[in-house]
């Protein structure tokens, strides 16, 4: 029951990030055509602000996923990550793991637990 209720606060943050990410987004779209030349994404700050932030949801639902399973089976062997689009658990050990998130043609790691998303693989 208590597992229920924090998956649901994680979904409704993820909403909540995820919805911000679109917004930005949409925001810095409308900034970009209003000047002589578009800025693309990788070079627009707000995008790439908004691509890290939602890399960061997907860090952070998968970190809460992994916890759960060495919660119920005592290590992060044999740990996978579902329902999570573009995480991918490349190393699962008693204590430790790390996962790759690809967002946006960008691939970030995170080795856990307590890790933040980085560009360089653990």
């Amino acid at each position: 029951m208590a597992d229920d209720l924090e998956m649901t606060r994680g979904l409704g943050l993820v909403s909540l990030v995820v919805s911000l990410v679109i917004s930005l987004m949409l925001f810095s779209s409308q900034l970009t055509h209003g000047g002589s030349k578009a800025a693309s994404p990788k070079e627009n700050p707000l995008v790439q602000r908004a691509n890290s932030v939602a890399a960061e949801a997907a860090a952070m639902q998968a970190e809460h996923e992994l916890a759960a399973y060495q919660a119920e089976h005592g290590t992060f062997v044999g740990a996978t990550v579902t329902d999570i689009s573009g995480v991918t658990v490349l190393r699962a050990e008693p204590t430790t793991f790390c996962v790759q998130i690809a967002s946006n043609g960008g691939v970030l790691y995170d080795a856990g637990p307590g890790g933040m998303p980085s560009a360089d693989r653990c």
